[in-house]
């Protein structure tokens, strides 16, 4: 799975989350009666499991390396990466001192 369909599917949740959040407002500010309190609760029932699903996919799609994440305190395996490199510019930069 490639990096611009997990962003596809990101950006998709994101959109389903705020538009039953705004339909749920819609609802409570339209209608009167039971309905509105059996509409508000629907949708909002809604946006709590697709939030859910939203921070399931992430941390799926992170562990995976689907997607990454910014900066290195976020991802241990980052922080290994980024010493080894370092150790490896030193040494090279200690063998290039030693050349002159």
């Amino acid at each position: 799975m490639g990096s611009i369909v997990s962003n596809i599917i990101i950006i998709g949740l994101i959109i389903v989350v705020l538009f039953c959040l705004f339909r749920a407002l819609y609802i409570l500010v339209s209608k009167k009666g039971e309905q509105k309190g059996d509409g508000v609760a629907n949708f909002l029932t809604l946006r709590v499991t697709f939030s859910g699903i939203l921070i399931a996919f992430l941390v799926l799609a992170n562990h995976m390396g689907w997607i990454h994440f910014h900066g290195p305190h976020q991802d241990p395996r980052m922080i290994q990466k980024m010493m080894m490199e370092q150790q490896m510019m030193q040494q090279q930069a200690d063998k290039e001192a030693e050349k002159r």
